[in-house]
């Protein structure tokens, strides 16, 4: 076995160990465990860290790859489906390993992070058993090599996060957004089990490079239109893990969370997740398919920004830009921006987890305040927190020398490929989508930076009915930064890791342009997966493992796959190499012509999309500066001015009203039709037989009783009657015998004599 295959595994399972021991043991342990979870994690840290600089590092090779499977089920021959055999593997390549690294730095530091925040929290050790599980999770599905084990990693994700949004059970409000949260995945990821299933008819495998390789080679039989159903059932498990739109709503309300456990999901593990799927499943997908993801992100990205410019609580604020973001990823996707998409998940993780971590900090030392309009002039008491946070702000608006820059206006450089090379139209609505959603986050990010730090402090202009604690609120432990206390800076173990994201927030610690084909290593390393169709030679360093009773035999190979190309009646998708494809280092280029097309449009719009970004973002700041410092134009009457479209945005498109209106009042209604139905119907039916049958029963008892039984009592009567009326004859005595002898004679001559007379 490899020996990076056995680090990624040991990596793996750290977290697992870290949850079992702190889920059983934490109570008999100092300090409830909390540095056995920050030790592990670190040591995985540290093994991820050198998997990355053995592969992007020391290979530096865009083809490099490691896998390692073993037979879990063998099911032998069955009727119907033939053999029936699910592996399960793992597979090391350059996302791989950025992947492994983002994942254990950010849940290292909100490790430590949460040492400080969550002190004295009365059930402190269960919450580090919990982040053990969710880590775990996160790590198993960036490591899978195959559908099937994705998918029950997935569901392990799902099953952590409702742990963690509601950890703080005892409030009605934790337990509604933990149950809405695992709602609404349910139903994204039912879409994704179809979509897997769909494939798994066709091809019999869940492996990844089977199915690409079974796609390239034309053996989907089914319809163009089938695989791209396929395709969009898939990337329905993305739009509930990421909360694209329909399914967005459960993010928001998963602020119910401890603030680091928001950290977590927002910026590393479960949101990251259903990005994370999309690209690896990005050659199966149709260009129809890549429209609906490019339109779903577009509007989800812009659909969220609007509604984080209303928005007062501190952390609702970030979980709709998180909403936003997530969208300019799925954009990115939909229109081949892969590399730029994958990078803005990458420095998205950095500057989101430094926001909530700072989020966190600003609630822990305002006493669990979380509305932002009793806040302000906060960089004074907290210049670390006001320096982090800034920082990771401007990342988040795309400022340049941020890491936010680059990848967020290489996405929109290709959305403006890809509408030219679609034929412009209603594709251009993709682009300015985004813009716009570039000016909007500018503006509430300042808006929210202008509310906190600046100014004079307005905790005494907050009315008596708002002085509750915010959803952080510790349960059942002493609040040992009470309220007697000023507001003051954070300590230091949660002031490390906001310094730490801040500088990973910064641009130049990438490179000076990591998206260029010839000296950028992201885009280098992390290239668009053309092999599905030949494109080029796929090289593989492989080691399979297969189970052969008992004995695990190795073999260790360098495939080099010929160039394929699908037959014009093969349902296989063109490689949509996207608008960064054509400018690798490699020198490649496409063959077919819409490919170049983007890539070409992309390349052209470079320039122009970084000066209308940056216009955008110096609008937006600009804007929340007039707004919210200068004054120029007050935010009360612009309210009241507008308050429609201020209330349509407060209330969040009204998306939860309408869910109510229709989905759930709608299931109400169905359940209370077939309530209905089966109490007037069905029991009607079945209680009118009982009826009928009881009767029945009833007649038939009576008709035994009256008739039957007559009878046969009638009978038992007359017999009984009869033999009492003869005994009275039979006396025994020969004279009673001759009188009726004489009477019987004298009778028959009477009888006689009177048929003679008449």
């Amino acid at each position: 076995m490899h020996s990076l295959i056995q680090l990624s595994i040991v990596v793996l399972l750290l977290p697992l160990l870290s949850f079992v021991i702190l889920i059983f043991f934490n109570r008999r342990l100092p300090r409830r465990g909390d540095f056995i979870g920050v030790g592990i994690l670190g040591t995985a840290f540290a093994l991820s860290a050198y998997i990355f600089w053995s592969v992007i590092v020391q290979a530096y090779d865009p083809l490099f790859k490691i896998t390692w499977s073993f037979t879990w089920i063998d099911l032998g021959i069955v009727p119907g489906v033939g053999p029936l055999k699910i592996n399960m593997g793992i597979v090391i390549d350059n996302l791989t390993a950025i992947m492994l690294s983002m994942v254990t730095l950010i849940s290292l530091l909100v490790h430590i992070y949460s040492t400080g925040y969550m002190a004295g929290d009365k059930h402190y050790g269960r919450y580090f058993a919990y982040l053990g599980i969710f880590t775990f999770s996160m790590l198993g599905i960036v490591l899978s090599d195959n559908l099937f084990s994705i998918y029950i990693f997935w569901e392990l994700v799902g099953l952590s996060s409702y742990l963690l949004i509601g950890f703080f059970f005892e409030k009605d409000s934790a337990a509604d957004a933990q149950k809405k949260a695992f709602l609404a995945n349910r139903v994204g990821d039912i879409g994704m089990w179809l979509g897997i299933l769909i494939l798994y008819s066709q091809f019999h495998t869940f492996n990844y490079d089977e199915i690409f390789g079974a796609l390239a080679a034309g053996k989907f039989t089914l319809s163009h239109a089938w695989l791209t159903a396929a395709g969009i059932l898939l990337f329905m498990g993305c739009v509930g893990k990421s909360a694209q739109f329909p399914l967005h709503v459960w993010l928001p309300d998963a602020m119910e969370g401890p603030t680091p456990v928001s950290a977590l999901i927002h910026a590393a593990t479960m949101v990251a997740a259903g990005v994370y799927f999309v690209a690896r499943i990005f050659v199966l997908l149709t260009p129809e398919a890549l429209h609906v993801i490019s339109f779903i992100g577009a509007f989800t990205a812009f659909m969220a920004a609007t509604i984080a410019i209303t928005q007062n609580d501190i952390k609702r604020v970030l979980a709709y830009s998180t909403v936003s973001q997530l969208g300019y990823m799925v954009l990115g996707l939909g229109v081949g921006a892969y590399s730029a998409a994958l990078f803005h998940l990458v420095t998205h993780a950095f500057f989101k987890a430094c926001l909530f971590l700072g989020s966190g900090a600003i609630i822990h030392a305002m006493h669990h305040e979380q509305d932002m309009r009793w806040m302000g002039g906060l960089r004074k008491p907290m210049p670390w927190t006001f320096v982090t946070f800034t920082i990771a702000t401007l990342a988040l608006a795309g400022l340049p020398l941020t890491s936010g820059f680059m990848s967020k206006d290489a996405i929109l450089a290709g959305a403006i490929g890809f509408a030219q090379a679609e034929g412009g139209g209603i594709y251009y609505l993709i682009p300015v989508l985004g813009f716009f959603s570039a000016m909007l986050t500018a503006f509430y990010m300042g808006r929210q930076i202008w509310l906190v730090f600046f100014g004079d402090s307005r905790t005494h202009l907050k009315p008596a009915e708002h002085h509750a604690h915010g959803h952080d609120a510790h349960h059942g432990h002493d609040d040992h930064h009470g309220e007697e206390h000023g507001v003051h800076e954070v300590s230091w173990n949660m002031r490390a890791p906001l310094v730490v994201l801040a500088t990973l927030s910064v641009f130049a610690v990438y490179s000076p342009d990591p998206l260029d084909g010839a000296k950028g290593w992201f885009m280098s390393m992390v290239q668009t997966p053309e092999t599905v169709v030949g494109q080029k030679p796929l090289v593989e360093h492989t080691v399979l493992t297969e189970a052969n009773g008992g004995n695990l035999l190795l073999a260790e190979s360098v495939v080099h796959t010929e160039q394929q190309h699908g037959t014009d009646a093969s349902p296989v998708p063109a490689a949509h190499g996207g608008a960064e494809a054509g400018h690798h280092s490699s020198g490649h280029t496409f063959s077919d012509p819409r490919q170049a097309a983007i890539a070409h449009g992309a390349h052209e719009a470079h320039n122009p999309a970084i000066i209308i970004s940056s216009i955008m973002v110096v609008l937006g700041i600009s804007m929340a500066g007039i707004v919210y410092v200068f004054r120029v134009i007050d935010p009360d009457r612009t309210a009241q001015a507008i308050r429609p479209l201020y209330l349509f945005s407060l209330n969040k498109w009204y998306w939860d009203e309408i869910y109510d209106a229709t989905i759930i009042k709608g299931s109400i209604l169905i359940s209370k039709i077939f309530a209905w139905f089966d109490s007037n119907i069905i029991d009607g039916i079945v209680n009118g037989i009982a009826v009928t049958v009881r009767k029945f029963a009833f007649a038939n008892g009576s008709f035994d009783k009256y008739v039957v039984d007559g009878l046969v009592n009638f009978t038992a009567f007359f017999v009984n009657t009869s033999g009492a009326l003869l005994r009275k004859f039979q006396t025994g005595k020969v004279q009673t015998y001759i009188v009726l002898l004489m009477i019987a004679v004298c009778g028959y001559f009477v009888y006689y004599f009177t048929q003679l007379v008449y």
